[in-house]
């Protein structure tokens, strides 16, 4: 005689439990950034967008934009830069070859000095051109937003990038930085992944002591880039993902349990025995 198994069946508490962090999903607000600024060398193209172009010369070249709300992070709340890069004509040395994205805090500020807050960056002439470094702005400071030099910016965090620290170079990539508020203070997140080059890198560090949990401004950077190199950006997105305030959340959490009971509770249909064999 054939032997029959009945389907398996996920617990409704799984269920209810999936939905759940699927609606939680749904409060993720994702904003382009269209409305860039230049704050250091010759500004680009396509500004208003959210794919500005850099056309690089030799020194640093900064832009930046102003999110649409002030991010004050509460436990649990997240945000996120994240976008896409391309990179030609970097020079073929390239320890001075520098890329920085960073989540800002203006603090005040009515100009691009004195922001606190963090950015990712290539590693760059001190540590090699095949790794990369988390910096946090030191609070305060009289520096622009993407400096890192005594009293500007402290290295947080260091990765090297695969495979066997390959270098950076031309080619195309996606990167993010997301900042997540916790009960100990701050994780941070990014990478850099290309994705016409073989390069990759990512890491997590958990900041005890952050410097502030509000946010308002992001900033892209190059240094030290040739004259001929040139900095397509792709799709700048912000994405602010808060967790639900407990009476919100114990709502939605009692409606999916009473959707699933009574799911569990209808009458199924009757399927005849299956016939011996």
């Amino acid at each position: 005689m054939k032997s029959t198994l009945a389907p398996s069946r996920v617990s409704f508490l799984t269920l209810v439990g999936y939905v759940y962090l699927v609606a939680l999903a749904s409060l993720a607000h994702a904003a382009p950034l269209t409305s860039w600024t230049s704050s250091v060398g010759t500004g680009g193209s396509q500004l208003n967008t959210n794919s500005p172009v850099l056309v690089l010369t030799n020194g640093a070249q900064a832009i930046y934009a102003v999110s649409s709300t002030s991010y004050n992070l509460a436990v649990g709340d997240s945000i996120k830069l994240s976008g896409g890069v391309t990179f030609t004509g970097m020079n073929t040395t390239n320890t001075a070859d520098q890329f920085r994205f960073g989540l800002y805090d203006s603090n005040g500020q009515t100009g691009t000095n004195g922001w606190l807050g963090y950015f990712a960056s290539n590693a760059g002439p001190s540590g090699g051109d095949t790794s990369s470094r988390l910096w946090e702005r030191v609070n305060p400071n009289a520096a622009n937003f993407y400096q890192n030099g005594a009293n500007q910016a402290t290295m947080a965090a260091f990765v090297n990038a695969s495979p066997s620290n390959t270098a950076f170079a031309s080619g195309t990539y996606t990167f993010s930085l997301t900042y997540t508020r916790t009960a100990s203070g701050m994780s941070i997140a990014w990478n850099l992944i290309g994705t016409d080059i073989n390069y990759s890198l990512s890491r997590t560090f958990n900041d005890t002591t952050p410097q502030t949990f509000t946010f308002d401004r992001i900033g892209l950077a190059t240094l030290g880039l040739g004259s001929s190199t040139q900095a397509n950006f792709s799709d700048l997105d912000l994405t602010y993902t808060p967790v639900p305030e407990p009476a919100v959340a114990s709502l939605l959490f009692a409606g999916l349990l009473v959707f699933a009971l009574r799911r569990r509770r209808s009458p199924q249909a009757w399927q005849p025995p299956a016939s011996p064999s």
